[in-house]
């Protein structure tokens, strides 16, 4: 059963100023996340994003929520810093 995908709408506009390579790559690896929601490993330390679940796409960290079947997209942080 697919899962339904929620972004929260900052992390939404956001995505949109990426550019389009980075885009992509973040789409790419959530097509194989509404197939398998549970993939992706939980953060268990730090202050934020604790109890997340989270991806690397690129150059970017994708942070979510798995919720009754239901992914939340929470949040968008660099993965290294220019």
């Amino acid at each position: 059963m697919k899962s339904k995908v929620f972004w929260t709408r900052t992390v939404w506009e956001l995505f949109n100023e990426l550019p389009e390579r980075d885009r992509e790559v973040i789409l790419g690896k959530m097509q194989s996340l509404t197939l398998f929601p549970h993939m992706y490993p939980v953060r268990t330390k730090g202050r934020r994003f604790r109890r997340h679940r989270w991806f690397l796409a690129g150059e970017w960290l994708v942070y979510y929520r798995v919720v009754d079947n239901d992914v939340y997209v929470r949040g968008l942080w660099p993965a290294r810093i220019p």
